[in-house]
């Protein structure tokens, strides 16, 4: 049975509980209600329509009216007179919702009431919070290791490498950069990406195929092999791992490889007074990476693991399809700053949109009830973010931008206020949750 609830002031509305994640109300207005509205969407209207005895913007409700029709001036009237009821009807009912309303008008004549309704999501409830004080996650080390600093300044050397063409007669040596055509099979079928030219080969490195590396070596440029090989138990490609498969070389291009020595001269070259010091500094940057990553990793344990064990009540659909609909949004943002199109992206992943979101389900409701555990602390644990703070953060963002850029404008906006409002203080719940359980 519905339960129905009406309040005739200040305007009339009735509460309908349609489910138990929705509630439907129908909000009736006035004639002398309606009347504000429709002066302001007059107003509007006669700065874009000429309305004969009246400068632009200037003419009364009745002369435009009068000249576009009541009908025409009402249609103008409703998105804001919607939009700004249906707030003051959710304050005065006390509605906690989520996501967009679904709205339809069910009266709309000139000159009398104005009905309409709109059905809202409601915001669930974490019915048993997981007690936080008494749960706990480990911390990971972040000092770098002397393995971590050696394989840095191995990249560094790489980066200061020098490439000579080899001289004919030239045999591949495991110093050097063989540079093959290669053509897959596994029992005389080609393997799908198995076949190239100009696969670079570096000799001094790990090679995912140490065969193929071994095999190279002693051959000239212009030199033709069949090389067996047997790929990794863990490679990626499952019909792959552990499968011996023929692989046709051919060497097009051998290069000698001059890299630098660790030395007091390489570490001059990179603004460093000594070896040690070079290491000294790669070491502090690799802890500054390290405490990052250990940051994140320790946010998302102690979120996720809040999130599995409290319980809510129903959560609704729409919800969670707003959360995939964000995290399908921040993919392609990924994927298009890295200068690929989101297309190109499924391809080589031989997945649609469809398959990605019906994969992310499960993480999407995980984000759901995340921020729903954020909530309930912040509102338990009495975390807020006052205007100083707001004032304080956006003014420095807007330093960012100059007074031209629309993204100024954006800052400053009081969508954005909301939203960074929203970030501090599950920022001073993250916070206060670390100092809780990590140990």
């Amino acid at each position: 049975m519905p339960i129905v609830k009406a309040n005739r002031f200040p305007m009339n509305i009735v509460s309908e509980s349609i489910s138990m994640t929705q509630v439907k109300l129908t909000i009736t207005l006035l004639p002398d209600e309606v009347r504000p509205y429709l002066e302001k969407a007059a107003k509007h209207i006669s700065e874009h329509v000429e309305v004969p005895g009246f400068r632009k913007g200037k003419a009364t409700y009745e002369a435009v009216a009068g000249n576009v029709g009541e009908m025409r001036v009402l249609e103008e009237a409703i998105e804001p007179m919607v939009r700004i009821t249906l707030v003051e009807a959710v304050k005065q009912e006390n509605i906690s919702s989520v996501g967009m309303p679904s709205v339809d008008v069910e009266k709309m004549v000139p000159g009398n009431e104005f009905v309409y309704t709109a059905t809202l999501s409601l915001m669930p409830e974490v019915k048993k919070l997981a007690q936080y004080k008494k749960l706990s996650i480990e911390a990971k080390p972040t000092a770098a290791s002397d393995k971590d600093v050696e394989k840095a300044l191995k990249d560094l050397t790489r980066m200061q490498t020098k490439e000579a063409r080899a001289l004919a007669g030239h045999t591949v040596t495991d110093r050097d950069l063989a540079v093959i055509d290669l053509q897959m099979t596994k029992d005389l079928v080609p393997v799908e990406g198995g076949q190239g030219k100009g696969w670079r080969v570096y000799m001094n490195e790990d090679f995912y195929l140490s065969e193929l590396k071994e095999g190279l070596v002693g051959m000239k440029e212009g030199d033709e092999k069949t090389i067996a090989v047997t790929f990794p138990k863990d490679h990626y490609q499952k019909h792959l791992a552990g499968q011996k498969v023929a692989c046709a070389v051919r060497l097009s291009e051998v290069y000698i490889l001059d890299t630098p020595a660790i030395d007091e001269v390489f570490a001059k070259s990179l603004g460093m007074e000594s070896v040690q010091k070079l290491r000294e500094q790669i070491a502090s940057n690799i802890e500054e990476e390290n405490k990052t990553e250990e940051g994140a990793r320790q946010e998302r344990a102690m979120l996720e693991r809040l999130a599995d064990k409290s319980a809510y009540s129903e959560i609704p659909d729409s919800m969670v399809e707003s959360e995939l609909d964000k995290m399908m949004n921040e993919l392609e943002h990924n994927v298009t700053r890295q200068g690929a199109t989101f297309e190109d992206y499924l391809g080589s992943i031989k997945k649609t949109a469809d398959d990605l979101r019906k994969e992310m389900q499960g993480d999407a409701l995980i984000r759901v009830k995340v921020g729903l555990v954020l909530r309930t602390i912040a509102k338990e644990e009495g975390v807020t973010v006052d205007e100083k703070e707001l004032d304080e953060e956006i003014e420095k963002q807007v330093k960012f931008f100059d007074a031209s850029d629309e993204r100024q404008k954006q800052v400053q906006s009081p969508e954005y206020r909301d939203h960074l409002a929203y970030r501090l203080r599950n920022k001073k719940v993250v916070d206060l949750l670390r100092a809780a359980m990590v140990k």
